[in-house]
């Protein structure tokens, strides 16, 4: 009997290192904040200073912004803070500007708690801020790109893996708020 409890603790800890590394790779492969299918014209003609911080006071979120282009279907990633993908509009532009970061506690894991009204703020290298309010959150599939298409307002679409496995994707959308 003790022989078969040993094997048993044995297999089972063996499995939990397994299911663990595994979420490690998960939550690190770059990848996994891609959409499918996305497509969006390059914005190769960037006017003015690319945005430097997001703030959202209320979900105690404060990073730094790198600028993030996506070459061969990769989505490039950062620990050190989100990225804001190049080929969108920059914040307060007329269109979607996408802005994303992985699902740690120290970069956009409380993005998921985000409200309807939560103020997000985009700093710029020469300090102008613009205010943006979040007007929905949505969970979406890696498929479903629709949320990142090109918009006639002046918006900002954030958002971070969520879901079993990280398979899915929290959404927020904030619009311009009017000075």
């Amino acid at each position: 009997m003790k022989k078969i409890l040993f094997w048993f603790l044995i297999l089972q800890s063996l499995s939990f290192l397994t299911v663990g590394a595994y979420q490690i790779w998960l939550q690190t492969a770059s990848y996994r904040l891609s959409f499918a299918h996305y497509s969006y014209a390059a914005n190769t003609g960037i006017k003015g200073m690319v945005p430097e911080r997001i703030t959202i006071t209320s979900l105690g979120i404060d990073l730094p912004i790198y600028k993030a282009t996506i070459v061969h279907n990769i989505w490039p990633t950062t620990d050190f803070g989100a990225s804001y993908l190049t080929s969108s509009p920059l914040p307060g532009d007329k269109g979607n500007s996408i802005i994303y970061a992985h699902n740690w506690i120290s970069l956009f894991g409380k993005l998921r708690n985000a409200k309807i009204g939560d103020k997000v703020v985009i700093t710029y290298p020469d300090h102008i801020k613009k205010t943006f309010v979040i007007e929905y959150t949505s969970i979406v599939t890696p498929n479903e790109s629709s949320i990142l298409a090109p918009s006639k307002d002046r918006r900002i679409t954030m958002y971070t893996c969520t879901g079993f496995l990280d398979t899915k994707r929290f959404v927020a959308v904030a619009i311009l708020q009017k000075s």
